[in-house]
């Protein structure tokens, strides 16, 4: 799947969000469910239901927040997914992905919030920190397999597979280290 479905999505859910409001301002009643909460308090990236709305609670990632970490190794995936850009301007390769949060990554997640809102229109603050909005931003590319326990994620330059069982995301960095949970606090995927 493109990119230029992504934005598509994206559009579908700004066409819903604007059709709730203008039911509710005719005086339809509109029930919302209450999206499944994550927090870094339980200790790993999580969702259920929709993978294009599990990392929009998720803790911040940066040099001074969990910046030696499964989690932040699952960020690199999606700088590497998307070509994002290092501090000296090549494209953030797969060898950077070392679950460490250092200048170089703080640069490419800086290239990567401005191509998000380039490319999305979104308003993302671009500051190197991978927080809630910068990834639930990069989710409208997740998409949950029914049918399997495998989440994709559609890069602009390559589509990376994560694991989501019972709710925790596993990662997979070199195929030789098998799947990984997304953790906050270990690094243990390179």
């Amino acid at each position: 799947m493109s990119r230029s479905s992504r934005s598509s999505r994206t559009w579908r859910r700004k066409a819903v969000a604007v059709a709730l409001v203008a039911a509710a301002l005719g005086g339809g009643a509109i029930t919302l469910a209450e999206p499944a909460s994550a927090s870094v308090s339980q200790g790993y990236i999580a969702g259920t239901g929709s993978a294009s709305d599990d990392w929009k609670d998720e803790g911040t990632l940066s040099s001074t927040s969990h910046a030696k970490s499964n989690a932040t190794a699952l960020v690199q995936v999606l700088l590497w997914a998307d070509g994002a850009k290092e501090k000296d301007g090549t494209t953030f390769d797969y060898a950077d992905i070392d679950g460490k949060y250092g200048p170089n990554t703080t640069a490419a997640v800086k290239s990567w919030q401005k191509k998000l809102n380039s490319e999305l229109g979104t308003h993302l603050t671009v500051d190197g920190k991978a927080g809630p909005k910068t990834l639930d931003a990069a989710g409208e590319s997740a998409l949950w397999n029914s049918s399997s326990t495998t989440v994709t994620y559609n890069g602009w330059k390559h589509q990376v597979v994560f694991k989501r069982t019972s709710g925790k995301y596993y990662l997979k960095v070199n195929n030789s280290h098998g799947w990984k949970l997304a953790s906050y606090s270990t690094l243990n995927v390179v």
